[in-house]
């Protein structure tokens, strides 16, 4: 039905039916949507994918023999349960049973659980065709049973094939001793692959595994500052993992084949120095508790709801990708940027869909500091929709800050006197950035980078400025070094010769009229500011974690040497979310005051219908200035009726119904109409 919601009721479910907004995928209503606001609980609009996913169900069906029948020694799936179940076997005895978590699947390739999406699963007849007595039928049926032994022949050598296939997927270091998973149930991080005298390693995000890596000839993997090393510097490789006791094969049965189940505890593999360490802060204090801390069954229930709540979340999201690349991360003010000598545009902005999904799903699953970014909870009313709002009031922010001006560095925006100061570099808008210390002196002497009055740096051109379509240059990009270099003064950017004019010195609101030691400018997603945040960037996940023994997502980047790397370090094109994604985790998330705390105004404004703008006003205040109620300086710009326009939209492109008809009749001011084929995803 065009535009309408429909219900439809499940197969084999005839009392349970789910709603699909057909607006939201990209069919269009004529008639108005009179919908009223909804009532707790928000009908959380659930979109094809999303569906397909509670119906995918795989069949269960009864297996004809064991698994260890199949697979004498290794791991086996079992039978009709869709490669969620396995076990391993030695010598033809069941010695561990296992499950993966929800959405995840066994894979044969890696020996560990994947996501389904990842893993071909072959079907149960497949599975089946190799038990032994199909194997015995297809010997007879094609001539080479009896006691001719041609029948016996060929069966051993689909077993030493099959052996030697196992063998050959094993992670480097040889032949294996036994089989282990590469990750641990809900680690992320980077570790070493067992049985591969720490050669190989693999990054793990939530329990899964990725691509297995090998580090160079002479080199081995060191978890200390995670990287390859060479050999003589490696002093901290883990030991092999203790294998299970190999059991004596027992006398199979004649009439039965199958084993009766029996209870074998888990053998836990022994961890790695990488693995006991976690993403957050370390030790065992507020935010450092290690994963075997975590009672087994609870941490099963929290990676059963972390993977439905990814679910719903892409669902939701990458239902409507092309809408939300064309509306929210492409530059109105930028134009497009022509890339060859052909009609094709380019949206001009650095930040892409897939860089956004890619990232979030990282953030999602990786804790920092004992935090994550947040999706919501299953087990409360509105759960999934806090979550979905959440990732939209984010997204609408760095629209605001970085995306639609098409730059991941800041721009020079704020006028003083008629005139632009270069000198803005040191702060603008009422924020002095070298001076944006830690809220106390603990955390201070803790994080902050010290400020180098020497330090050089260069903002980034804004992509596509060459190809504005008013035919306008913007302001130079912000630099930053000791005043000598530049014969002691700034001047101001001169909108005529297009450069910046330096007849004589001009200052900003703060009185600045030089930019030595003013490198802190905004940068990434949402904008990270000043020496105390880039302190913390790298505590957690840059050069000073790696040095310290902690995991660190960019081991190799000193972000107090370099704080340009957010947006100029080709190796890692998504740093500029991670690093708005970091902030939002650290600051927006955790914001509590007397007055306000941030997860409560999430809540409350979700439970009240999606219509008490004063919580987009208060997320808007922290992230540009710092504080729940602005403006909080003199001379702040604030910007608030685009910046509610923004979070309306993207409510919307995210499939929530927002009654706001002066929000939803408002375009963003500027904004180019750009076709759906310019658009990059």
């Amino acid at each position: 039905v065009d535009g309408d919601i429909v219900f439809v009721p499940l197969p084999d479910h005839p009392n349970v039916a789910v709603t699909v907004n057909t607006a939201s995928h990209g069919m269009s209503s004529k008639r108005p949507n009179t919908m009223a606001p909804p009532t707790s609980p928000l009908p959380l609009l659930p979109t094809v994918l999303h569906l397909l996913l509670l119906l995918l169900q795989p069949p269960q069906t009864q297996a004809d023999c064991a698994p260890c029948e199949i697979t004498p020694t290794g791991f086996a799936l079992r039978p009709g349960t869709g490669c969620r179940e396995y076990v391993n076997c030695q010598d033809g005895v069941e010695v561990q049973s296992q499950a993966c978590n929800g959405g995840l699947v066994f894979d044969l390739n890696i020996k560990g659980c994947n996501w389904d999406y990842m893993v071909t699963c072959p079907s149960d007849e497949e599975i089946l065709a190799a038990c032994p007595d199909s194997a015995e039928e297809t010997t007879e049926e094609s001539g080479g049973g009896g006691d001719g032994g041609g029948g016996d022949n060929a069966q051993e050598g689909q077993g030493d094939e099959g052996q030697d296939d196992q063998e050959s997927d094993s992670g480097g270091g040889g032949d294996p001793k036994c089989e282990v998973p590469l990750c641990e149930m809900g680690f992320s991080g980077m570790t070493t692959v067992p049985f591969s005298e720490c050669v190989d390693y693999v990054m793990c995000s939530n329990g899964v595994p990725g691509t297995v890596m090998s580090c160079p000839y002479g080199q081995k993997y060191d978890v200390r500052i995670q990287a390859c090393n060479i050999v003589a510097q490696v002093t901290n490789c883990a030991p092999d993992p203790t294998c299970p006791p190999t059991k004596s094969p027992t006398t199979s049965p004649a009439s039965d084949p199958t084993l009766a189940p029996t209870s074998v505890e888990t053998s836990e593999p022994t961890r790695s120095a990488v693995e006991t360490t976690p993403m957050a802060g370390g030790g065992s204090g507020a935010g450092g508790n290690t994963a075997a801390a975590v009672d087994p069954s609870v941490q099963a229930r929290m990676d059963v709801e972390l993977l439905e709540g990814l679910y719903v979340m892409d669902a939701h999201i990458a239902a409507n990708k092309i809408l939300i690349a064309r509306e929210l991360l492409t530059s109105p003010n930028v134009g497009r940027v022509r890339t060859s000598s052909s009609a094709l545009f380019q949206s001009g902005t650095p930040f892409t869909y897939t860089g956004f999904k890619d990232s979030l799903h990282t953030m999602i699953t990786t804790p920092i500091d004992g935090q994550s970014f947040y999706i919501g909870e299953s087990q409360s009313l509105n759960g999934r929709v806090y979550g979905l709002v959440n990732i939209a009031a984010f997204l609408a922010m760095s629209v605001a800050d970085s995306i639609h001006s098409g730059s991941c560095d800041e721009i020079n925006n704020d006028i003083v006197g008629g005139y632009l100061p270069i000198s803005n570099a040191c702060g603008q808008n009422g924020l002095d950035y070298q001076s944006m210390t830690c809220p106390n002196q603990d955390d201070q002497e803790k994080y902050a980078c010290p400020v180098d009055t020497n330090m050089v740096a260069y903002a980034s051109i804004a992509l596509g400025s060459a190809g504005r379509d008013q035919g306008e240059k913007p302001p130079m990009p912000f630099y930053c070094g000791p005043a000598q270099s530049y014969g002691g003064f700034t001047g101001h950017w001169d909108y005529i010769s297009e450069t910046e004019n330096r007849d004589r010195p001009i200052e900003n609101k703060l009185g600045r009229q030089d930019v030595e030691g003013c490198c802190w400018w905004g940068r990434g997603a949402i904008h990270t500011r000043g020496p105390c945040a880039y302190g913390k960037l790298n505590y957690y996940l840059g050069k000073r974690a790696a040095d310290e023994g902690r995991p660190s997502m960019y081991p190799e980047i000193d972000f107090c040497i370099d704080p340009s790397a957010i947006c100029s370090n080709d190796k890692y094109p998504d740093l500029k979310w991670i690093a708005g994604m970091f902030r939002w985790i650290t600051e927006i998330q955790s914001y509590e005051t007397e007055e306000f705390r941030y997860m409560d105004g999430l809540k409350g404004f979700v439970d009240g219908g999606l219509n008490d703008w004063g919580f987009m006003h208060a997320v808007a205040g922290i992230v540009t200035q710092g504080c729940h109620s602005p403006p909080c300086m003199e001379g702040a710009e604030f910007n608030g009726v685009e910046k509610k326009a923004i979070f309306v939209k993207t409510l919307k492109l995210f499939g929530l119904v927002v009654n706001d008809k002066a929000a939803t009749g408002r375009r963003l001011e500027g904004e180019n109409e750009i076709a759906e084929e310019d658009v990059i995803v």
